[in-house]
């Protein structure tokens, strides 16, 4: 038996070619924003095609009316072999539309600063092969460009729709030979209408069978839909605006102004959010009338429009409406008998349709990806350290194949007030936790960061266990900054390290409070300085040595080496005369004869060779320097043989300057010895007052010059020489000599008291040694 199909009124076109299968049965429904699926039902004399020849390529059922050949065309996704009949074998296949083959990649990918347009043409382009053309973008509005859009463990068809979903964006396919071709609307406007606008419906009293396509059956209702929408966003560029907005549909029955509060909105600003508001509205409001219809239009698709005539239907006749939903039903004469269908047995339809006045816009039913938790990303972008303004950072998530990145994420702080709070920025490498406001993966924010295998820990675990450790890296360079808290019971600790300079700045008090030692180390010069008053108190002694540290310390005794024991012995018999003598000085001026003042040695020099030599790779958190220091501070409890001792050791040169009033007080004994000279010069007046005795040693001897020089001696006043002596006390004045001289040009003298006389007061000898007598 021969299959012929090019006298018949329906036939199909398939990949294998002409007449190898041929139509006996024809199914299937169309939907705006939405699929087709075609059940078609074909027969051949070939029992073993190879289905998968038939897979993947275009099938074309085409169908004869008045107005023109009618198409439905479609990707065979399946096909299968029914059995043996009177007719010849039968084959059946489903055809859908080349976005199904869309629905079978999955995928995961960024799209930045792109408008939903440009989004689509991206992810169409993929499937050009498959139609030609295949897509048809026929949009009015202008849509926003999007920073960051995120395709996340969806399929491609699935994402396409969410994304015309969410924008308002319809779409519907058109069939011809051998393609179908999917075209993007926002406005009815751009929905053509069926061949010849117009098709009649015949109402029951005038019911009757027609070749000419008409309707049969029609139906009109309502539904309630949400009658105002309102919808709120927040952008935190501009945290104060306001982003409420809200519209009322046309519901004009009772209850017809229920609203509908959503939030987010997915918007980033007022002006954009009423765009988007009044396209929820749009959408509700257009669910609200419904046609429903039967007949044999089978020129009528989802996405075309139609006009019915004929007889009267209220509120409809001579109304334009888009057909929203299409089935269809087609079965041709058998090819085994010789009856004939009619073209209206031959074709059912049925139809929904909607006043194509009323607004068109897609119900929301594709469901927004949800992210499941957290996932963890790297830090990506320019540099070591890459952040704008807001603190924010790119990262590059592990499913990222193209290796893309993300938006700027903003980033979790402890704190986050206007100019103060915590700030730590995430280094390029490093691995990050990110959630997802609610749960979209167009909203990353990071939260936090953790190790890996390439990003280790500062300090080995477990060993470490009981450290608390905030490191950071210094930017471009070798080096750190850290901050140590040690729990381990018996060794507790809180060690920072500056890898550079660290200051401090308190605006109030500075308190501190050290029960042990409190070890310092500076390595070149210290400043100190005090607006107002300085105490210091110390319980036990202090050794200050200028000039020398360390060992170098001890060694600047060397030039007073002959001075020590003399000062020792001065010590001892100060304190004979002065009193307060005892074991204590005794200790003080035996430990002034060894120029034991307070020197390192032993346990203290081994402490500080420790602390000089503390760690800076970052190893042991301080805790060498730590026990070093610890040592240092013990050693020092043994450097001063007697209590409340100060020593002060100036390797070369010493200045005390006071500007108004110098004050010392010593309670018992002051020895001063000085190896060289001492030279004292006052401006104006000095005085000395001695309690009992004044004792003055001169080697080689005395000059005392001035204008005037009084002695006063209360009981009795003696000058001593080898020669003589002269003696002067209350009983009068007694010379002593081996030899009495007196030279004078003159001697005068006159009665009254030693005091009166004014030779005595004179600034020069009253006599002089005649020249010529000298030597007898």
């Amino acid at each position: 038996m021969n299959f012929i199909q090019s006298d018949r009124h329906g036939s199909l076109t398939t990949q294998l070619g002409k007449d190898i299968l041929v139509l006996n049965r024809f199914d299937g429904s169309e939907e705006m924003s939405g699929h087709f699926e075609w059940h078609v039902e074909a027969i051949s004399q070939d029992p073993d095609i190879d289905l998968n020849q038939l897979l993947g390529t275009h099938a074309t059922v085409s169908v004869k009316t008045v107005h023109g050949p009618r198409y439905f065309d479609g990707i065979a996704t399946e096909a299968r072999w029914g059995g043996t009949s009177e007719q010849g074998n039968s084959y059946d296949l489903v055809l859908r539309p080349w976005l199904h083959l869309a629905g079978l990649r999955r995928n995961q990918r960024i799209f930045h600063n792109k408008t939903v347009t440009d989004i689509l043409t991206e992810l169409f382009t993929d499937y050009a092969s498959l139609g030609a053309p295949h897509f048809d973008i026929q949009l009015a509005d202008d849509y926003p460009t999007l920073e960051y859009t995120v395709q996340y463990g969806e399929s491609d068809a699935v994402f396409a729709m969410r994304m015309m979903e969410r924008f308002g964006i319809s779409w519907h396919w058109q069939h011809s030979e051998r393609n179908h071709c999917l075209v993007l609307t926002d406005y009815v406007t751009a929905h053509a209408d069926l061949p010849g606008g117009e098709r009649p419906f015949y109402g029951v009293d005038g019911y009757h069978q027609d070749e000419d396509e008409h309707f049969r059956e029609w139906k009109g209702g309502a539904r309630m839909q949400t009658g105002a929408v309102r919808l709120t966003d927040y952008n935190f560029k501009t945290p104060n605006a306001v982003q409420e907005v809200e519209r009322e549909g046309g519901g004009l029955y009772e209850h017809g102004k229920i609203e509908s509060f959503d939030y987010p909105g997915d918007y980033l600003n007022q002006g954009v959010g009423e765009t988007v508001v009044s396209r929820r509205a749009e959408m509700e409001t257009g669910g609200i009338t419904r046609m429903e219809a039967k007949g044999n239009v089978i020129t009528l698709g989802a996405g075309l429009c139609v006009t019915p005539v004929g007889n009267t239907l209220p509120g409809a006749t001579g109304r334009k409406f888009l057909c929203l939903r299409a089935e269809h039903a087609l079965r041709t004469q058998a090819y085994a008998t010789t009856q004939e269908i009619s073209e209206e047995d031959a074709y059912q339809g049925r139809y929904v349709l909607s006043p194509a006045d009323a607004p068109m816009r897609p119900e929301r039913r594709t469901q927004q990806v949800v992210m499941k938790g957290p996932q963890t990303a790297v830090v990506v972008g320019d540099g070591e350290i890459d952040v704008d303004e807001y603190g924010r950072i790119l990262v590059q998530f592990h499913w990222d194949l193209e290796a893309s990145y993300s938006m700027r994420c903003r980033l979790s702080q402890n704190w986050s007030g206007n100019g103060w709070g915590g700030m730590v920025i995430p280094r390029i490498g490093m691995e990050v936790m990110v959630e997802f406001l609610d749960g979209d993966p167009d909203k990353p924010l990071v939260t936090g960061c953790v190790f890996n295998g390439k990003n280790k820990v500062p300090y080995s675990l477990p060993e470490h266990k009981t450290k608390s450790v905030f490191r950071t890296d210094t930017h471009r360079a070798a080096g750190f900054n850290e901050m140590v808290f040690e729990d381990e019971p018996g060794h507790e600790n809180i060690a920072f390290k500056a890898q550079k300079d660290m200051s401090q700045l308190v605006l109030n008090d500075s308190l501190s409070r050290i029960k042990r030692h409190d070890v310092q180390s500076v390595g070149s010069n210290q400043i100190t300085e005090v607006g107002q008053n300085q105490k210091t108190e110390v319980g036990g002694s202090v050794s200050v040595v200028v000039g020398g540290t360390g060992p170098d310390a001890a060694g600047l005794l060397s030039g007073l080496s002959g001075l020590a024991g003399i000062t020792s012995k001065l010590v001892k018999k100060g304190a004979r005369e002065g009193g307060g003598g005892g074991n204590p000085l005794t200790q003080f001026a035996d430990a002034l004869g060894k120029s034991k003042l307070g020197f390192l040695d032993g346990l203290g020099a081994l402490g500080r060779s420790g602390l000089l030599q503390a760690d800076e790779s970052g190893k042991d958190a301080n805790n060498e320097m730590r026990m070093a220091g610890s040592k240092l501070g013990s050693s020092v409890a043994g450097l001063f043989d007697a209590p409340g001792t100060m020593n002060t050791l100036v390797s070369n040169f010493r200045s005390d300057s006071t500007g108004v009033v110098s004050a010392e007080q010593v309670g018992l004994t002051k020895i001063v010895n000085v190896g060289g000279a001492s030279m004292e010069q006052i401006g104006k007046a000095k005085q000395v007052t001695i309690g009992e005795k004044l004792m003055t040693t001169v080697g080689k001897m005395i000059l005392s010059r001035t204008k005037k020089h009084t002695i006063v001696a209360t009981e009795k006043f003696t000058i001593s020489a080898p020669g003589g002596s002269i003696e002067i006390d209350a009983a009068g004045m007694t010379i002593k000599a081996t030899k009495l001289k007196v030279l004078s040009g003159s001697v005068d003298f006159d009665p009254g008291a030693p005091s009166q006389s004014e030779v005595l007061k004179a600034e020069e000898a009253f006599c002089e040694e005649c020249q010529a007598s000298v030597g007898g």
